[in-house]
């Protein structure tokens, strides 16, 4: 019996094909869509669950609280910590750190003269591989970093550095400003490890065995076993612990707390210590702390956004599938009343059509699993994720892929093949069959709903877009595609003050070079640490205020095109100059004085030695004039109000980045001379840059993925609504035959039948902008609440949207709408 009905079903498909290739289409691009939505949510959800303790494993980190609100949180703690965790409680089996920073390591390897400078790279301890989880290739896979001066790293990093070479036993040379003091240290490569998934947060291209830096941190093995934090031997790690009652983490934690509040009060410090453990597979979503440090964490609500998209497109491929299905039945009415006659049953009928169905869906199905297929490779520089073709066919989505062909199966044959199925032979087969006024009703209810799906998601598409450019066009990003930073080694890494210049001089011989600037590393990312400076006004009050600074040379505002709306701007001519601010309009609002009343006042700042917000009471303050008021500039991430800034002409003693202004269209030769002229005034050290741009990029990297996922998606869910309208108008069309010839017989002209066919859908279209509408509204606002600086959400953004629907609309329609109305009404009549 199930042969019969496929090979009936199979005659269908043949005889109706046009009807068959909508359908399908429309259910591969909808069954497409949700499994790569599914594939990216089940690698969020499955993050870090790689490692091979995965459910016992827990972090370390910590929080600050300052006395004037500010907050700073880190992924690290007392390197002993772990130890006495281990020491002082039944169940710990495991224990292992890593230290890392910020600044890039420079690593040579001598026989090919190649050079990299990187910072992917940590210093763990052996036993690393023991609880991270670590594919090794070639290497010891039990103790890959047991020797001192030992190194590992990833399969790519090994082609970078190495090429066609087998790496194990190969010596290189590393290099770090403060990790080894700038001085070169001899490794030799011990291991190689697949590149580590996506879906961990911890995955570094090379690590090194932590003991390798015993030269420069005194008594570094006391250290990672002793060290509390308390002031007389202070060294921080990031650590891990393998517990196996997790009941004793509420324990632990007090008990830190407790060690942590003793350490203040004995050094009377003014801030709140609150230590921090996570399990492993929680951090990715935790919104406490970056546990990963350079990359943000995860908004687990995103996903719950994504799923819903998901359904939705189900959704809307399944009402394409219902809508012409139970429309396009009328074509089969005699065969269902014959095969009555001739002593089917209903249950009978169900099971062909439910068949057809299935066969349908699964044929959409193996078409959507092949797009899925040869488009991940796009997908993954969309998502930023290491899909292969093996994540497609792991046992979690091949069960939910069968998942979805029931479930899809279900949802869009169960109501067509009840319909059908329940025709009556002796209407049927009288040639009075007709839609009944409920059936109609509920296609159009059907439609409606598509409708609102595709008004909602495109507006609140449009929304999450305007609000990326905002973004983007910012005062800093705007000019990020010409704005090149170079890594910089600062106060104790190669670069001296007067290589800057002789390097500064010979870049700037290119007239081509606007201008070039030394300065902090902007913009400043969510995990930078603070460089606050107090500031005191005398002219004004004797109010001190702990206020951001930015660090950077005369040519500072000139670089980065700042608009000084008072005052003037750094003077190279000037002496008095060295010690003048430039203020923004932030801080000036916060003085509560004017622009022009700001220019001329006497500002006092502690001098500072190396190192963020430290100050040197042996020297005496320092004392200068603000010269110019500068227009309000996003610095930071747009999460977070533009804060009261000052601009000084002096670069940081440790923070410092060049940047370089090139000029549009001759990037690539630029960055040749750039680096030409480096390897003159700093040979041997790496030449490390980035854009302004990809620095927002990194800042806004979560919003960005979202944003470019809900735009693609939402635009396949417009796109599968437009092939069910399509199909839908045909039938409309081919049904209403009889009626638009009499209608033109009587004298309708082709503009009135067009009207009338189209006027069916912009009655639905209005009902689900009425709908729709308000849900984009309240989602898009929720949303842009995160931000302090937002897109304005009027009404000509919600008029645009449903305005380019309704031409979608009329463009998916009115082909076939347009084609009716201009047939022959002879014909038209002659045929019915």
């Amino acid at each position: 019996m199930f042969f019969n009905y496929i090979l009936i079903t199979l005659r269908n498909l043949k005889k109706q094909r046009r009807y068959a290739l909508v359908n399908v289409i429309g259910l591969a691009i909808g069954l497409a869509s949700a499994l790569f939505i599914l594939l990216y949510v089940q690698d969020e959800l499955t993050f870090d669950r790689a490692h091979p303790y995965s459910n016992k494993t827990y972090r370390i980190g910590y929080r600050l609280e300052f006395p004037n609100g500010d907050i700073e949180t880190y992924p690290a703690s007392p390197a002993g910590w772990d130890n006495y965790i281990k020491d002082n409680y039944a169940g710990v089996t495991n224990i292992t750190s890593f230290t890392s920073t910020g600044m890039p390591t420079s690593i040579t390897y001598q026989p090919k003269d190649k050079i990299i400078l990187t910072e992917d790279i940590v210093w763990a301890e052996a036993d690393f591989n023991k609880i991270i989880y670590l594919p090794l290739t070639k290497g010891n896979p039990s103790f890959p970093l047991k020797e001192v001066n030992s190194m590992i790293l990833s399969e790519s990093a090994a082609r970078v550095l190495f090429g066609d070479e087998d790496p194990i036993n190969k010596q290189v040379t590393l290099s770090h400003a403060y990790m080894t003091n700038g001085k070169k240290v001899e490794l030799t490569i011990s291991g190689v490890y697949k590149d580590l998934p996506s879906n961990v947060h911890v995955r570094p291209k090379y690590i090194v065995n932590i003991l390798s830096l015993k030269p420069f941190i005194k008594d570094l093995e006391h250290l990672l076993v002793s060290s509390m934090g308390d002031g007389n031997n202070n060294f921080w790690t990031e650590s891990f612990f393998v517990i196996n009652d997790d009941h004793q983490i509420p324990t632990i934690q007090k008990d830190l707390q407790k060690r942590a509040n003793a350490i203040i009060a004995k050094f009377n410090l003014q801030f709140k210590f609150k230590p921090i453990i996570r399990k492993i597979t929680d951090v990715h979503f935790d919104q406490d702390i970056d546990w990963a440090i350079r990359h943000k964490a995860s908004d687990k609500s995103y996903i719950y956004v994504f799923i819903t998209i998901a359904i939705l497109i189900l959704i809307v491929a399944c009402i394409n599938y219902v809508n012409l299905s139970t429309a396009k039945s009328a074509s089969r009415a005699k065969e269902i009343g014959l095969r009555k006659t001739f002593g089917g049953i209903r249950m009978q009928l169900f099971n062909q059509f439910m068949t057809e169905s299935f066969i349908l869906v699964l044929i959409a199905t193996l078409i959507a699993v092949f797009l899925v297929v040869i488009l991940t490779p796009q997908f993954n520089t969309l998502t930023g994720k290491t899909f292969s073709f093996s994540s497609l066919f792991n046992p979690t989505m091949l069960e939910i892929i069968a998942g979805t062909v029931v479930v899809v199966t279900v949802l869009a044959g169960s109501y067509p093949s009840f319909f059908v199925s329940g025709f009556q032979p002796a209407t049927v087969l009288k040639g009075k069959f007709a839609f009944r006024k409920g059936s109609n009703l509920f296609r159009q209810s059907l439609t409606t709903v598509q409708f609102i799906v595709a008004v909602t998601l495109l507006t609140g598409t449009v929304i999450v877009v305007r609000q990326m450019n905002l973004m983007r066009n910012s005062k800093l990003n705007a000019a990020g595609k010409q704005i090149l930073s170079i890594r910089y080694g600062g106060f104790t890494g190669p670069a001296t003050d007067g290589k800057y210049l002789a390097y500064k001089n010979l870049v700037t011989q290119d007239p081509e070079i606007e201008s070039m600037t030394l300065a902090n590393h902007l913009p400043r990312l969510d995990f930078f640490g603070s460089i606050n400076m107090r500031m005191q006004f005398p002219d004004i009050s004797d109010e001190q205020h702990e206020w951001f600074q930015l660090n950077g040379d005369y040519d500072f505002p000139k670089t980065f095109k700042l608009n000084i709306i008072a005052g003037r701007d750094f003077d190279t001519k000037s002496v008095a100059d060295s010690s003048a601010v430039l203020l923004n309009e932030s801080a000036v609002k916060a003085l509560h004085l004017t622009a022009a009343e700001m220019v001329g006042k006497t500002i006092i700042r502690p001098a500072y030695v190396m190192g963020y917000n430290q100050r040197d009471s042996t020297r005496k303050p320092v004392t200068g004039r603000v010269i110019g008021v500068v227009e309000d500039f996003p610095y930071k991430s747009m999460h977070k109000k533009i804060d009261p800034l000052a601009i000084s002409p002096k670069p940081h003693s440790e923070d410092r980045i060049i940047h370089v202004r090139l000029p549009a269209g001759k990037m690539g030769e630029k960055i040749a001379m750039l680096e030409k002229q480096w390897k003159t005034v700093y040979p041997g050290f790496g030449f490390d840059y980035w854009f302004i741009d990809q620095e927002f990029g990194r800042m806004y990297e979560n919003e960005t993925k979202i944003a470019e996922l809900t735009e693609k998606f939402s635009a396949l869910a417009i796109l599968i609504t437009c092939v069910g309208l399509y199909g839908l108008a045909a039938f409309i069309s081919e049904q209403r035959t009889k009626e638009i010839g009499i209608r033109k017989s009587l004298g309708a002209s082709n503009v009135q039948i067009l009207k009338l066919l189209l006027s069916v859908f912009a009655k639905l279209l209005v009902i689900a902008c009425v709908i729709g509408i308000p849900i984009a509204y309240y989602v898009s606002s929720q949303w842009l609440q995160s931000f302090v600086y937002r897109t304005s959400t009027s009404v000509f953004v919600f008029a645009g949207a449903v305005g380019l629907i309704a031409a979608i609309t009329i463009i998916t329609v009115g082909y076939e709408s347009l084609k009716a109305s201009l047939a022959n009404p002879v014909d038209s009549l002659r045929r019915e």
